[in-house]
């Protein structure tokens, strides 16, 4: 079916960067997210620059106000892009009758609280 091949098309896009996937040389999939060969370049870059700085630094960096502030349009942005993902997913997965059960098992919520947040179709 075209709209699901469309809908595909419009799902797979770099998660970092926001590039879709035909304008980069590979993509790879993670858990609700992609990262494009770019970003993955990008980053291995920023690695091995901070390889010789030595000291053992926590998981969360100590950012200053004004940094986290500032990056919280960008992190926004992310979060709804990751959740017009997961909503495209599903309702391909319902297109292809799959019942909200199987859905709410796999995510690990229930079937109301799935339904309430990805269930797109106008209600019956």
């Amino acid at each position: 079916m075209s709209s699901t091949a469309h809908t595909h098309d419009v799902l797979m896009h770099c998660s970092f960067c926001g590039k879709p996937h035909t304008t980069v040389a590979k993509l790879v999939a993670g858990p609700g997210v992609y990262i494009c060969d770019e970003c993955v370049a990008l980053s291995a870059n920023i690695i091995d620059d901070s390889a010789g700085t030595g000291s053992a630094r926590s998981s969360r960096p100590d950012y200053p106000t004004a940094d986290i502030l500032a990056m919280l349009p960008v992190l926004l942005r992310s979060a709804e892009r990751v959740e017009a993902e997961l909503t495209g997913w599903i309702g391909r997965l319902r297109e292809q009758q799959i019942e909200w059960q199987a859905i709410a098992a796999a995510m690990g919520m229930s079937v109301e609280t799935a339904r309430l947040r990805f269930d797109i179709a106008s209600p019956e």
